[in-house]
């Protein structure tokens, strides 16, 4: 005779198996996004914690350079601390790493260049044989492999003095060319700048001028713009249709003016981005976002900032509009991606 299961067995593998769907399910939402476990970081403090470990890493690397105390570069470095605290998106901290940390490293390169070259001076400067030279000569310096070499047409440089520069802490790493002129027993370093360092440096200004062209392009609404922020849905009240009954110019205009007192770094209605020049205006039923009409009931808001701040901004415009029964839902969100203006065709 076949043997039935006792209800307690069956009722173990039910309860083990319901244990197994709730633990893929909350793995799952995990994955996704949706949910967070206690303690865990968001991915906008990663992306700081990774800021705070580079700046660490160039800190270090002043250090290591012997220029951490050189006002330069702690200007630098500090100026790196205070945008990386002020940024409020993971895009933004990635966009500020890329900026500063090659400005850091660039400051740090020129400062450690600098001391370098005066270190050259300085031992050149204390050698007995150039004090007493009346002429005027060129003493190249430079190092290849482990060993510094000191190219001296004249001879006024000593062993001694070529052997400091060799034990000297500051000329350890690898460096290019230093010239020191040397006119009636003064010397001086060689200052002139080459054609490719000119077009270095108008290559990185150049740089630098896009980059803040393309942050000017966003703020103003001519680039698309990322970040979080909220999504409002305006719906037209379900118990009539008088001109009360439904949403108007006036109120998205309200809506989009909350939002932005409230702090939104851009808006888009109807998927039209909103720029200085935007206007929001009825044509008969119609209503016309930079002059073209958009979608209704609901009508679609986004807006990218803090999304509790913006929501919370709200509150009262919600509370005035269902008194006509126009339904407010907001909506936060981890990412909204507004597009870029686009003028009438």
């Amino acid at each position: 005779m076949k043997r039935e299961k006792s209800p307690k067995i069956m009722y173990i593998i039910l309860l083990l198996m319901m244990l197994l769907l709730l633990f893929n399910s909350i793995l799952l939402a995990r994955t996704a996004g949706f949910i967070q476990f206690p303690g865990e970081m968001t991915r906008k403090e990663l992306a700081r914690e990774g800021a705070a470990i580079l700046i660490d890493y160039y800190e270090k690397m002043a250090k290591d350079a012997k220029v951490l105390e050189n006002k330069a570069v702690r200007e630098a470095i500090a100026q790196f601390k205070y945008e990386i605290e002020r940024a409020s998106t993971p895009q933004d901290l990635a966009r500020l790493q890329t900026i500063y940390s090659r400005r850091v490293q660039e400051v740090i390169a020129r400062e450690q260049d600098t001391k370098r070259r005066e270190e050259v001076l300085s031992i050149i400067k204390n050698d007995p044989g150039i004090s007493v030279f009346n002429g005027d000569a060129v003493i190249t310096v430079s190092k290849e492999q482990e060993e510094i070499k000191v190219t001296d047409p004249t001879g006024l440089i000593t062993e001694e003095t070529v052997k400091k520069l060799n034990e000297s802490p500051i000329l350890d790493d690898s460096w290019s060319i230093i010239e020191i002129s040397v006119r009636q027993g003064q010397p001086t370093l060689q200052t002139t700048r080459s054609l490719i360092d000119q077009l270095n440096l108008r290559e990185k200004e150049l740089a630098d001028l896009k980059s803040k062209i393309t942050q000017l392009e966003i703020k103003s609404g001519y680039a698309e713009m990322t970040g979080p922020g909220v999504i409002v849905e305006l719906y037209d009240s379900n118990n009539g249709f008088s001109s009360v009954d439904i949403v108007h110019d006036r109120d998205v205009r309200d809506v989009v003016n909350e939002l932005f007192s409230a702090g939104a770094t851009g808006i888009a209605v109807g998927g039209h981005r909103l720029t200085a020049t935007s206007s929001i205006r009825c044509a008969g039923p119609i209503i016309l976002v930079n002059q073209q009409p958009i979608a209704v009931d609901p009508i679609v808001i986004q807006a990218v900032g803090d999304p509790e701040v913006l929501k919370s901004s709200l509150k009262l415009i919600k509370g005035e509009l269902q008194e006509f029964g126009i339904k407010v839902e907001i909506t936060p969100q981890e990412q909204i991606t507004l597009p870029a203006y686009k003028e009438k065709k």
